[in-house]
């Protein structure tokens, strides 16, 4: 093979994978295409194969057109957090787009996807982010409290004066968001890039839920460290292409089908409550009734590492868990993971606290009133469950103030 031969083969090579994670394929299958491109070279000529590669290249700029054109790119997310989060190679993990303000309508939680009654609560949500990708009004100041967590403490559904650290200055507590969805191991990379840009002068605070911060049935498993290593260093690389439109639509359609074949195995239960129809995520609902959790190795190491800045640690109950009570009266629910999180908290002489008596007391109370702690169409709680751990959390807080 001729030298501009070669080198246009390496080119399209090259180029083909892009083209391809661009397109929204995972960057694994993408590289498939570097194969292909030398088979068609084989068999076609060099020319063809370049032809085929530019072939691609310029309906990717067909299809990014069309989606600008038509604001398909904005109009896919029925919640525009998945819309603002994105990889960060700066900081080394997932976080929202710094310096966002937004606000929107959400028509709708996650749990209406799962089922064909019409339970949708549409709702004004405020969005803002701070220049390094957290919801925060401001940029991190010396806040002496450092939250830490999923969708719970980012906000998921919640608008930004609801969120925990907005309920939790009036009561005294200065603290900073550093929350995003993830699980234990990415809570444990949040913490270290913090500590590594602003030091160890605040204080971490850590919230477990219990539908998927634990391994169990329906919950998936916690990725090997490993695995969580390389998939880093595969974003960094990436992340300039899955910014892009064709990226997060393609992905976006692709999760919307998944959801659809969920929906056909009745992911979702509705039940009537106070004078309503409440959804609850059947996965959660059995992790809330777990008599013993498996594949702990993961959790329990990540939570060794970080026991010795860990300054309070909370568990956030499953939606379920929480009604239960109401629910199915008879019903004897296990607690295999607050059971389990406990005996860690007490090993490493960590403050731990279990939220579900206050969420539950604070949902007697909204009851008689038909209201409730937790959005009836979401997996997570609102203003109204935030405020209810607020104060605990608080109370909390102020004692280890009071100790320290």
């Amino acid at each position: 093979m001729r030298a501009p031969d070669r080198l246009l083969i390496a080119i399209a090579c090259a180029l083909a994978p892009v083209l391809l994670i661009a397109f929204g394929s995972p960057p694994g299958y993408a590289l498939l295409a570097i194969p292909a491109v030398i088979a068609v070279a084989r068999r076609s000529g060099v020319g063809s194969a370049a032809a085929l590669v530019a072939a691609t290249g310029a309906a990717l700029a067909l299809y990014a057109g069309g989606l600008r054109a038509s604001g398909l790119d904005e109009r896919i997310y029925y919640r525009f957090q998945e819309r603002f989060s994105t990889w960060s190679p700066t900081l080394g993990h997932r976080a929202y787009r710094p310096g966002i303000s937004y606000r929107g309508r959400e028509l709708h939680g996650d749990l209406q996807l799962f089922t064909r009654e019409p339970i949708a609560e549409p709702r004004d949500v405020t969005f803002r982010s701070d220049s390094e990708g957290f919801r925060n009004d401001a940029d991190y100041a010396g806040e002496p409290w450092v939250l830490v967590g999923d969708s719970f403490v980012s906000g998921v559904g919640a608008s930004q004066e609801d969120l925990l650290q907005v309920r939790l200055a009036p009561r005294g507590i200065r603290a900073y968001n550093l929350a995003h969805p993830g699980d234990l191991l990415d809570y444990e990379v949040y913490w270290r890039s913090f500590t590594a840009r602003h030091g160890r002068a605040s204080r971490l605070v850590l919230f477990l839920f219990e539908g998927n911060d634990f391994p169990g049935e329906g919950t998936g498993r916690l990725r090997a460290p490993w695995r969580l290593a390389l998939d880093e260093r595969v974003r960094d690389l990436t992340a300039p292409l899955t910014r892009l439109a064709t990226y997060r639509v393609t992905r976006s359609l692709a999760a919307s089908l998944a959801s659809r074949a969920e929906r056909n195995g009745a992911t979702a239960e509705v039940f009537p409550l106070a004078g309503a129809r409440v959804a609850f995520y059947v996965p959660y609902m059995e992790q809330s009734r777990a008599t013993a959790i498996q594949g702990m190795a993961p959790v329990d190491a990540a939570f060794a590492r970080l026991a010795p800045d860990l300054a309070a640690v909370f568990f956030v109950p499953t939606k379920y868990r929480v009604y239960q009570p109401w629910l199915f009266p008879a019903e004897h629910l296990p607690n295999a993971s607050w059971q389990h999180l406990a005996r860690l908290c007490e090993e490493f002489r960590v403050s731990c606290t279990d939220l579900t008596p206050a969420l539950i007391r604070r949902s007697e109370a909204l009851l008689a009133e038909h209201r409730f702690t937790w959005w009836r169409d979401d997996t997570h709680w609102n203003g109204e469950g935030i405020d209810a751990a607020a104060q605990v959390v608080a109370d909390v807080l102020h004692g280890i103030e009071r100790t320290s």
